[in-house]
């Protein structure tokens, strides 16, 4: 039977157990023990039986057990209780035993010591009484702190991330092994009772934060403040962030170090595929852009050749009898012309398309540049025979050098194209080829419209078309393809014009080496 009896009844916070067992069954030394013990903390727990004492003496400030004599199997429970790393307080042995020696054996059993029944009621003992209360409060108070201790640092430690805990006067309390871990040299130095800005400068020199100013400060400033949370990175290439959270109560500060390097790389990898994906959608809108331009170009600048070859082709055919012979050679002359310009126009959107997608690389060939230029100009001069085109090859390369065929041509056939568009007439044109050193520049000058100063710088936009180009047909790719050719070349442009004046431009082609 467990009867508790308490000494005061009166309100209060917490009650202290004396546990009591062997007690007879008048109580007598429960009762006795009631009126010695302190007023309003201690309750009498009369305990029936082993099992009930152990369990009892878990949470008991004292401990009484009542031994008969020296043979009372009693006397086994002293070593029972003192073997439980539990139990805290002390066991006190109550005996009638008057034999000193045998009381000795029975303490010598396991016992913190032996009192005789017959003389609790004393003013003597019950001083001695409230000290070893006191005691075995300490001792219950500290087993209750060291406990709560033990889980808070068990559950500190269940967490993946590194805890270090500073108390209100700003000293080390707790290191969780995750923190130590990642500490190893510091490990043995991060002691209780150290100062916060001691730990910071122990955890600085293993990491050498203070190698970069800029960190150091900040991270000097974050353990000076113990407040907000903050990234560093370490040489190893990990990134770490630190946050302070302020313990309820005002009872300190839980430094949590959380290892964030995958979730950066995860972050810049994501990150990544985001402008990637911009870059796509852009590319995407730019050729969808493209391709309706390209439609629009196609429908309105193909039209006309196609027009004059059909109309042409179809008098031909129609009154080919009617015609003299100089009729049909101009006739078709005008045919020629149109396909040469379908397939000047082709040969550029195909080009140009190529240098968008990097298909088109250079393939460098020996060249007799002086021969290229009289061709490529004799064949404009053939198929606009209203201009009269001057060479002039004097300062041009005397042997052969090596530049992408391709390239020169495309060039030539743009710049020479333009011109011819723009000029009124019968007006001149200029082609003039000249070595430069590392470079061959081809400048094609003609007296045409011109073009206003604040558009020059967008003439080489593709499908850009300048406020004099109204009413002259074209596609806008001609000179965006010239300025691709000529950056892949690793050459560059030089554009001088004037309205009503004309225009003149010169570009520099970087002399190649056989295999570039």
């Amino acid at each position: 039977m467990n009867t508790t009896r308490r000494l005061n009844l009166a309100p209060h916070p917490e009650k202290y157990a004396v546990a009591v067992y062997g007690d007879d069954q008048d109580r007598t030394i429960s009762k006795t023990l009631w009126h010695l013990m302190p007023q309003n903390r201690v309750e009498i727990k009369e305990i029936s039986s082993i099992e009930e004492l152990e369990g009892a003496a878990l949470s008991a400030v004292l401990i009484f057990v009542m031994i008969t004599s020296e043979s009372d199997p009693n006397r086994h429970l002293g070593a029972l209780l003192i073997n439980n790393k539990q139990v805290v307080c002390s066991t006190i042995a109550l005996t009638r035993e008057p034999d000193y020696v045998k009381r000795i054996e029975i303490m010598a059993s396991g016992f913190d010591d032996i009192f005789s029944a017959d003389h609790l009621d004393t003013p003597e003992m019950k001083t001695v009484l409230h000290n070893l209360v006191e005691k075995g409060v300490i001792r219950q108070t500290n087993k209750r702190q060291h406990e709560e201790y033990q889980r808070f640092a068990a559950s500190l430690s269940a967490s993946p991330d590194a805890f270090i805990v500073f108390d209100e006067n700003r000293k080390l309390f707790f290191v969780s092994d995750h923190y130590r871990r990642a500490y190893p040299e510091s490990s043995e130095g991060l002691v209780r009772g150290l100062d916060v800005m001691e730990a910071f400068e122990m955890l600085n020199s293993e990491y050498r934060t203070a190698d970069y100013v800029e960190g150091y400060e900040m991270m000097k400033k974050f353990w000076e403040e113990l407040d907000g949370e903050c990234e560093f990175s370490l040489q190893d290439g990990r990134v770490w962030r630190i946050k302070a959270a302020h313990l309820a109560k005002g009872l300190g500060t839980i430094i949590t170090t959380t290892d964030i390097t995958h979730y950066k790389k995860q972050q810049r990898k994501l990150e990544k595929q985001s402008r990637a994906l911009e870059d796509a959608l852009e590319k995407e809108k730019e050729a969808s852009e493209i391709q309706k331009q390209f439609i629009n170009m196609v429908s309105h600048e193909f039209r006309t050749p196609l027009t004059i070859i059909d109309g042409n082709t179809q008098l031909l055919i129609n009154r080919f009898d009617q015609f003299s012979k100089s009729d049909i050679v101009d006739r078709l002359g005008i045919v020629r012309s149109a396909v040469s310009r379908l397939v000047m126009m082709l040969e550029g959107v195909l080009s140009s398309n190529m240098l968008k997608t990097g298909k088109f690389s250079l393939s460098p060939t020996r060249l007799d540049v002086v021969e290229m230029v009289h061709d490529i100009s004799r064949e404009h001069a053939d198929l606009a025979r209203e201009h009269n085109i001057q060479v002039d090859t004097s300062q041009a390369p005397k042997e052969d050098v090596f530049l992408d065929r391709k390239t020169v041509a495309l060039v030539m056939s743009n710049l020479l194209s333009n011109a011819i568009k723009f000029s009124d007439g019968k007006a001149d044109i200029s082609v003039k080829c000249q070595d430069e050193g590392d470079f061959v520049s081809i400048t094609v000058r003609d007296k045409g419209i011109g073009i206003p100063e604040n558009e020059i710088e967008n003439i080489f936009k593709r499908y850009y078309r300048g406020t004099k180009a109204s009413g002259i047909s074209g596609s806008g790719i001609g000179l965006d393809l010239v300025k691709s050719l000529v950056d892949l070349h690793e050459g560059k442009l030089e554009v001088a014009s004037h309205v009503g004046e004309g225009t003149e431009i010169k570009v520099f082609l970087k002399k190649l080496n056989e295999v570039n």
